[in-house]
Protein backbone atom coordinates (compact mmCIF):
# COMPACT_ATOMS: atom_id res chain seq x y z
CA UNK A 1 0.00 0.00 0.00
CA UNK A 2 1.25 3.54 -0.55
CA UNK A 3 -0.15 6.86 0.26
CA UNK A 4 -0.35 9.80 -2.50
CA UNK A 5 0.49 13.02 -2.82
CA UNK A 6 -0.63 16.23 -4.40
CA UNK A 7 3.14 17.80 -4.74
CA UNK A 8 2.79 21.66 -5.23
CA UNK A 9 5.05 22.12 -8.31
CA UNK A 10 7.84 20.74 -10.22
CA UNK A 11 10.82 21.55 -7.94
CA UNK A 12 8.67 19.28 -5.00
CA UNK A 13 8.33 16.56 -7.97
CA UNK A 14 11.85 16.57 -8.48
CA UNK A 15 13.23 16.43 -5.35
CA UNK A 16 10.42 14.55 -3.97
CA UNK A 17 9.89 17.42 -1.20
CA UNK A 18 6.44 16.61 0.51
CA UNK A 19 6.97 19.89 2.86
CA UNK A 20 3.97 21.72 0.74
CA UNK A 21 2.25 18.54 -0.20
CA UNK A 22 -1.29 17.90 0.16
CA UNK A 23 -2.24 14.18 1.14
CA UNK A 24 -5.02 12.86 -1.02
CA UNK A 25 -5.11 9.32 -0.34
CA UNK A 26 -3.45 7.28 2.96
CA UNK A 27 -2.41 3.96 2.41
CA UNK A 28 -6.15 2.96 3.74
CA UNK A 29 -7.80 4.83 1.28
CA UNK A 30 -9.47 3.53 -1.48
CA UNK A 31 -9.82 -0.18 -0.76
CA UNK A 32 -8.36 -1.46 -3.79
CA UNK A 33 -11.03 0.57 -5.62
CA UNK A 34 -8.58 3.34 -5.79
CA UNK A 35 -10.09 7.17 -5.35
CA UNK A 36 -10.87 10.02 -7.94
CA UNK A 37 -8.99 13.63 -8.60
CA UNK A 38 -10.32 15.87 -10.14
CA UNK A 39 -8.39 17.75 -12.08
CA UNK A 40 -9.95 21.26 -12.94
CA UNK A 41 -7.31 23.44 -14.53
CA UNK A 42 -4.96 23.23 -17.72
CA UNK A 43 -2.13 22.88 -15.66
CA UNK A 44 0.64 19.66 -15.35
CA UNK A 45 -0.12 18.17 -11.49
CA UNK A 46 2.15 16.23 -9.56
CA UNK A 47 1.71 13.47 -7.85
CA UNK A 48 4.11 10.71 -5.38
CA UNK A 49 4.23 8.75 -2.76
CA UNK A 50 5.76 9.72 0.52
CA UNK A 51 5.83 5.64 1.35
CA UNK A 52 9.41 4.13 1.76
CA UNK A 53 11.65 5.07 -0.89
CA UNK A 54 8.65 4.88 -3.66
CA UNK A 55 9.55 8.76 -4.74
CA UNK A 56 13.04 8.84 -4.92
CA UNK A 57 13.33 5.70 -6.62
CA UNK A 58 11.08 6.93 -9.39
CA UNK A 59 8.68 3.55 -8.45
CA UNK A 60 5.65 5.86 -7.43
CA UNK A 61 6.07 9.36 -9.11
CA UNK A 62 3.78 11.19 -11.77
CA UNK A 63 2.23 13.61 -13.33
CA UNK A 64 -0.89 14.53 -15.32
CA UNK A 65 -2.55 17.27 -17.24
CA UNK A 66 -6.04 17.79 -17.93
CA UNK A 67 -6.88 17.55 -21.64
CA UNK A 68 -9.07 21.02 -22.95
CA UNK A 69 -12.76 20.71 -23.26
CA UNK A 70 -14.13 22.08 -26.11
CA UNK A 71 -17.97 22.96 -26.31
CA UNK A 72 -19.30 23.01 -30.00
Amino acid sequence: PQNVYLLPNLWSYIKCDFKNAKLLASETNGAGNGFEVVLNQWRLYYFASSSGNDCSSGMMKFFAMPLPHWNY
